[in-house]
């Protein structure tokens, strides 16, 4: 007699993630789930991708980078 495998149910895993908490305006969430809503997705759905294409668009070299500072500018 064969071995069965019990199936998975549900979606497929979207693989490693970390839950990031913010407070937001209510107004502004009330936005964000109507706006999800009518996307047909999810809140954090919605917001993990908006995150993403910010944090595409930055370059965080340039953020971190530090310039010495004039010694004219300095007190």
């Amino acid at each position: 007699m064969a071995i069965q495998r019990n199936r998975s149910v549900g979606r497929p895993s979207k693989g490693d993630r970390h839950v990031v908490t913010a407070r937001i305006p209510t107004a502004e969430a009330e936005k964000l789930f109507a706006i999800a809503e009518a996307l047909g997705t999810s809140a954090s759905s919605f917001i993990a991708e908006v995150m993403s294409e910010k944090l595409a668009s930055m370059n965080l070299d340039q953020i971190t980078s530090q310039e010495a500072l004039p010694l004219s500018k300095a007190s």
